[in-house]
């Protein structure tokens, strides 16, 4: 990993507005240049020294990423039409540590599936394919694999006829690289859990990876090197992401110390009481949350679609063909996106289906603070009129 360091001041006789329009512009970078990670960008605030009134650093996977930034047309220009005329002297430091060193434990990257045991395997596999818009890709009497985008699956749908009601037994996540997978498995040690071997068919689409059990029982998997296909399927009302899973626990602060201290997830923002949700590398406002309840199931899966166009012609779809809608038309005040679920118990867990979810900048990854919300429904949905409005929930 490198890390790439700059501090600057401006020419005395620059206008306060122009420094600022540059200090706008270096904000876009990490949307410029895909390959930066980690970018935080600031005023000098040391009461040692005031040589240089700002600073920024960002880190990349490599020294051929750096290079190919700094090499780039787009930042020479910067350099040469932008930078130079109003920069009074700047300095540069850039050096080396070992892959997924950061000033935090890394959490897992992001969701890539949930595991579900079903009593029907070929009604669930119809309802997923037409309702939540997965494509069907490997099965057989006793599995089958579902995708959403290029990765290798969204779902695993496992055959389970002694059942009444479908059951999520794991969900899996993959892990930006191998030192970040060393040191959950460390923390995890660490912590007195006992590490599991992958599935055993899980170890044939990633490169390496284990799996733990949370406080309730839930399995999850943690791998590198998931499979991906060339591209996503033809399927036009499909999710292009699994989002999160929503789990209901009744070890809730016991469950809360797992996922944060052992697998590093962040909190976002917390219903006090009630629900945490936290997040990965991914950057999603939640990759996962915490619900505090009587019992524990999976509450929900959640996927992203397309666009709120692809969300209403989805629950059409689910209308017109009677499916159960178990909460309708949603608008998520922590994570900005609209959504409905659908839930029939023999396919397991309730399905949403969201038009967006908020994704933090970089910056925003390393320093977003946690609200501590009330529990009040419009902390759950903006459009619910009063506190006492919990009526479709």
């Amino acid at each position: 990993m490198i890390n790439h360091n700059l501090a600057f001041r401006f020419r005395p006789d620059v206008p306060a507005e122009t420094a600022d329009a540059l200090l706008a512009e270096l904000a876009t970078f990490p949307e410029r240049y895909p390959a930066m990670r980690d970018f935080a960008l600031g005023r000098n605030i040391s009461t040692r020294d005031s040589t240089f009134t700002h600073a920024f650093s960002v880190r990349f996977d490599s020294e051929a990423d750096l290079r190919a930034y700094l090499e780039s047309d787009s930042h020479e220009r910067f350099v040469r039409e932008r930078w130079r005329p109003i920069i009074e002297a700047h300095t540069i430091v850039s050096y080396e540590t070992p892959d997924g060193e950061t000033g935090r434990p890394r959490a897992p990257y992001g969701m890539e599936y949930a595991r579900i045991e079903v009593p029907d395997l070929p009604r669930t596999v119809e309802f997923l394919q037409y309702h939540v818009g997965l494509q069907l890709e490997q099965h057989t009497d006793e599995y089958a694999y579902l995708r959403a985008d290029i990765e290798h699956h969204a779902i695993e749908v496992i055959s389970a006829p002694d059942r009444t009601a479908g059951h999520t037994s794991a969900v899996g996540y993959s892990v930006e690289n191998a030192d970040v997978l060393a040191r959950l498995r460390a923390s995890v040690v660490r912590a007195g859990h006992e590490v599991l071997e992958l599935q055993e068919r899980q170890r044939d689409f990633c490169e390496d990876g284990f799996a733990v059990r949370d406080p309730d029982g839930l399995i999850v998997e943690l791998f590198t090197g998931f499979l991906e296909y060339a591209e996503p399927p033809l399927t036009e009302l499909r999710p292009v992401d699994v989002v999160h899973p929503f789990l209901a626990t009744a070890k809730y602060e016991e469950s809360l110390e797992f996922y944060t201290k052992v697998l590093n997830f962040m909190p976002s923002d917390e219903i006090v009481g009630s629900t945490t949700f936290l997040r990965g590398e991914d950057r999603y406002h939640h990759s996962l949350a915490l619900q505090n309840n009587k019992e524990h199931y999976v509450a929900h899966v959640c996927f992203a679609m397309k666009s709120f166009d692809h969300v209403m012609r989805a629950r059409a779809r689910a209308l017109y063909k009677g499916e159960p809608i178990a909460s309708d038309m949603v608008n998520h005040s922590a994570s900005t996106s609209i959504a409905f679920y659908m839930h029939d118990p023999v396919h397991g867990p309730r399905f949403e289906l969201c038009d967006r979810h908020r994704v933090f900048t970089p910056e925003e990854h390393e320093t977003h603070r946690a609200r501590r919300m009330p529990a009040d429904p419009r902390n759950i949905d903006v459009w619910r009129p009063a506190a006492d409005d919990w009526g479709r929930f």
